[in-house]
């Protein structure tokens, strides 16, 4: 392969990690326009790479792209937040059920060590680290293709529920409820895991999509 082709390449997947991480920590809201002249100087490179890196992005969902109107953040409607979370609780409680048997304590260690982290960890970090612990306690499961579309609905999810986190109570609820779902994985106690992973969810949920 040519240099300049790999060198390319590599360019186009750094502006998309870069735009990918503006967007899931909310400076890109949704809606918002983006200025694929204005993305090239601030990050120093051509347009070429951006409108790459813009393709990727529209590829996972995070962005639209629409003929002589360029690039806008994804938006998303309730319905669409609710239906994320109907997943979720199809599919997660599934995963715990079928993880906690596998768990080693190096799991464990390593969930313990997301938890302590969050804490004290910046509201542009909460949502990468958030899906980081759910991934580490499914990860025993041994299903890589649901991993893969949890991680998606994750991120998703992450761009709208992180000013709420901020606005109200959800983040200590959240951290308190994370180790008493760990707590209940290193006691082995399957049902009562997928019980407070499933409250978890909901109060999430409840949290975006409050009833009426």
């Amino acid at each position: 392969m040519p240099t300049g082709l790999l060198d390319k390449t590599t360019i186009s997947i750094q502006v998309a990690q870069e735009l990918r991480r503006r967007i899931l920590a909310g400076h890109y809201p949704q809606g918002v326009k983006l200025q694929q002249e204005q993305i090239a100087a601030e990050l120093g490179v051509s347009r070429s790479p951006v409108r790459e890196a813009l393709g990727q992005l529209e590829a996972e969902g995070l962005v639209v792209l629409t003929p002589q109107k360029g690039a806008q953040v994804s938006p998303i409607s309730r319905a669409e937040i609710a239906e994320l979370f109907e997943l979720r609780l199809l599919v997660e409680p599934h995963l715990i059920a079928l993880a906690i048997p596998e768990m080693t304590e190096a799991d464990l260690n390593k969930a313990t060590s997301i938890i302590s982290e969050m804490a004290d960890i910046s509201l542009d970090g909460w949502g990468d680290a958030n899906w980081r612990l759910h991934e580490v306690l499914y990860a025993p499961a041994g299903r890589p293709g649901m991993q893969k579309l949890l991680r998606r609905t994750h991120e998703t999810i992450g761009r709208y529920i992180r000013m709420q986190v901020m606005a109200t109570n959800g983040r200590a609820d959240a951290h308190r409820e994370h180790k008493l779902i760990l707590d209940a994985c290193r006691k082995r106690d399957v049902a009562k895991a997928v019980g407070l992973l499933r409250k978890h969810i909901e109060d999430a949920g409840r949290m975006l999509h409050p009833a009426g």
